[in-house]
């Protein structure tokens, strides 16, 4: 089984998360835009060359918008105008794309395609196969698991298990029992080995590091990736894992 990693939107902790990955030999692809996200600190573009040089570098758009909610000229432009910002300040070729918040459509697949990219990330979830490189899932996010730590919307309070809520129907379906679904590291585990005992391809974490530092996930994140350097998998970037 492939192990593989993908983190989104290029916050300043990605350097942090980049250090966390060497450490435990991991490799990470690192989908990044120009203009600062959620109010949080970006890297610079110096910053990203120098993290080109151990990990791998997509694009993820220039404004970060719903792919599918704008024209298709804007879509086009995004798609085309991030690749050639990774490539001018990596000096790399960049070959992988991620939707922003996961939106797509048989139009925006192609656009990207288009513009010649070799795949791209979606934000499906609970998936160990890539059937299709332009439609490439994760398997698990790095969220709060199964209760929200925090609400971020009005009906929040009404649903504090919506994370474990929304996803109960697969895990049931992979056989994930109670037992491994009462916290986000025990599912990772979990999830983890099954995919080796059942000869999965690839395992696919990905997530945001100011959703790590805001929820406070670091040590859970830690103690994972140090069991899956534990079980002698090949660690690579998503290009070479679809």
């Amino acid at each position: 089984m492939l192990f593989t990693t993908s983190w989104d939107d290029g916050y300043k902790l990605d350097l942090r998360l980049a250090d966390l990955l060497d450490q435990y030999g991991c490799k990470g692809t690192f989908y990044v835009c120009p203009r600062k996200q959620h109010g949080n600190e970006m890297m610079t573009s110096e910053e990203v060359t120098q993290l080109r040089e151990r990990h791998e570098i997509g694009a993820h758009t220039l404004r970060h918008p719903k792919l599918t909610e704008v024209s298709t000229v804007d879509a086009k432009t995004e798609i085309e105008e991030s690749k050639a910002w990774v490539e001018q300040v990596t000096g790399a070729p960049c070959s992988m794309f991620c939707y922003p918040y996961g939106f797509y459509n048989d139009e925006i697949v192609q656009i990207v395609r288009d513009a010649g990219y070799k795949g791209a990330r979606t934000t499906e979830r609970l998936e160990f196969t890539t059937k299709d490189p332009f439609v490439m899932p994760t398997t698990l996010h790095v969220t709060p698991f199964p209760r929200r730590k925090t609400w971020s919307r009005w009906w929040h309070p009404l649903d504090p298990y919506g994370p474990l809520r929304v996803r109960r129907r697969i895990l049931k379906q992979l056989g994930v029992a109670p037992k491994f679904q009462k916290s986000w590291l025990d599912l990772a585990i979990h999830l983890f080995d099954l995919g080796k005992e059942t000869n999965q391809s690839v395992f696919h974490l990905w997530g945001h590091s100011h959703e790590i530092e805001k929820y406070g996930m670091w040590e859970d994140l830690e103690k994972f990736l140090a069991h899956v350097q534990k079980s002698n998998v090949e660690c690579v970037v998503n290009s070479k894992a679809i």
